[in-house]
């Protein structure tokens, strides 16, 4: 377990590093009440759901009990199989919980805050609604624990995506050739500094968390130039982008797009 809280703060403190040097993009506004309120958030839901959610191994033998059935092992044993298989469904789950969370009002409100980052750096990859948190990690578990998908397999996944969410709201820039290289596979920086636009085709685009082949096969990929790029804008367009930087604010995210939302 050490291991992998040091390969994942070391993934976050490398693309840091990275976009300290060499950013991609100029800043629009302070970063330190910013960053300090994103990873407030992340330690906050760590905590949250750790106290809230049961493991897996625990949740499983009461679930069939209270249900009055019994759960499928996990069916592939080869373990090679086995690693891509789960690899692929908890991937597939996680498209299809972002994709829900833009397209339920009510998801919508608690998913916000991650989008009103008004810098999108490596810090906005922590940056989530801890009811929203609460919530998809359940789903997972959920999954996780009806499936009985090996532990192995969910610790990998689970490091792939902290790194890869790391590098891809990096504010930093991947050679050109790299990227079209890892993008028919891959979510790369680009691919998904797309989706936090406040454009809202743009928005709602590129859910993908490790793999690039969902939004492939369900058509909700799109790519945009180099120049156009440079012309992003992030954010939410209900909420003042300036209000966003604030610690104090952001746990309210979820009520001040209803109240935004709400018809006059």
């Amino acid at each position: 377990m050490r291991l992998i809280v040091g390969i994942a703060f070391s993934c976050v403190l490398l693309v840091a590093a990275w976009e300290f040097f060499w950013p991609r993009r100029p800043r629009e506004f302070p970063a330190l009440s910013r960053r300090l309120g994103n990873v407030g958030i992340w330690v906050a839901n760590l905590f949250l759901a750790a106290f809230l959610l049961d493991p897996p191994a625990r949740v499983r033998p009461a679930l069939q009990a209270l249900l009055g059935m019994h759960f499928p092992s996990w069916p592939v044993a080869d373990p090679w199989l086995s690693f891509a298989a789960g690899f692929l469904l908890l991937d597939l789950s996680r498209y299809a919980v972002h994709r829900c969370e833009h397209a339920v009002p009510l998801l919508w409100r608690f998913h916000a805050l991650h989008h009103s980052d008004p810098d999108v750096d490596v810090t906005t990859s922590l940056r989530h609604h801890p009811i929203e948190y609460v919530l998809a990690s359940a789903v997972y578990s959920l999954a996780i624990t009806v499936f009985d998908i090996p532990a192995a397999v969910v610790l990998i996944y689970g490091l792939a995506v902290f790194a890869s969410e790391a590098v891809q709201h990096g504010n930093i820039c991947l050679p050109e050739r790299v990227e079209r290289y890892l993008q028919p596979l891959l979510v790369t920086a680009d691919m998904h500094r797309i989706h936090h636009s406040l454009s809202f085709d743009q928005a709602n685009a590129n859910y993908g968390a490790v793999l690039s082949v969902w939004d492939r096969f369900f058509g909700s990929y799109i790519r945009i130039t180099r120049a156009e790029h440079r012309a992003l804008v992030f954010g939410v367009r209900e909420l003042p982008r300036r209000d966003c930087l604030r610690p104090s604010v952001m746990i309210w995210t979820p009520w001040l797009i209803s109240r935004a939302s709400a018809p006059r």
